[in-house]
């Protein structure tokens, strides 16, 4: 009989291990790492750390995305320190229109779950978003979290015309809780 539990134990944590949500990738870079293996795997592909606008738990990067000049905001959990997000913020000068982003987007990752259109003020990382599309994936089946992708189309006191998002499901909910710990 405790050899029937435990392979049934042995069943249910496999089955719940194989349910989790897949790491959010960036570049071919998983997000389930540390900030500093992160940003070392970045350095490789050859962005260069901006150390004057540098944070606790945000570096910011410089380097090339899609062919076209861009500067990261890789934010970490603080006690942690594992990526949750990373922040792809295009220059003005972009050859890009938010319709063609999101049309690679679409067909790299399929099909929008929201879009909103004329939002100001939206609760994400920029304010004074015009458009806001986002690509749900993974979802992991024991906790409802979900990686995402969001594109933002930035306008009004903004330095960047475009941003796309990524967010780690998991990450994102460890640094929620962490930052909610001390309340």
């Amino acid at each position: 009989m405790k050899k029937i539990l435990l392979l049934v134990i042995c069943f249910f944590t496999l089955a719940c291990g194989f349910a989790q949500t897949k790491p959010m990738k960036f570049m071919g870079i998983g997000m389930n790492s540390t900030l500093n293996t992160f940003t070392n795997k970045l350095k490789g592909k050859g962005f260069t750390p901006d150390e004057s606008h540098n944070k606790p738990n945000m570096i910011i990067m410089k380097g090339v995305f899609a062919g076209e000049r861009v500067k990261l905001e890789i934010h970490s959990a603080a006690k942690t320190h594992l990526v949750y997000k990373v922040n792809v913020l295009f220059n003005m000068s972009t050859q890009f229109t938010y319709e063609d982003v999101k049309q690679r987007l679409t067909d790299k990752y399929g099909e929008l779950t929201l879009e909103k259109n004329k939002i100001k003020e939206e609760p994400v990382f920029i304010k004074y978003t015009t458009d806001y599309a986002q690509w749900k994936m993974d979802t992991d089946t024991v906790t409802n979290n979900f990686n995402a992708i969001i594109l933002s189309k930035c306008s009004y006191h903004s330095t960047t015309p475009l941003a796309i998002t990524y967010m780690d499901g998991k990450n994102s909910k460890i640094e929620a809780l962490e930052v909610n710990s001390d309340f």
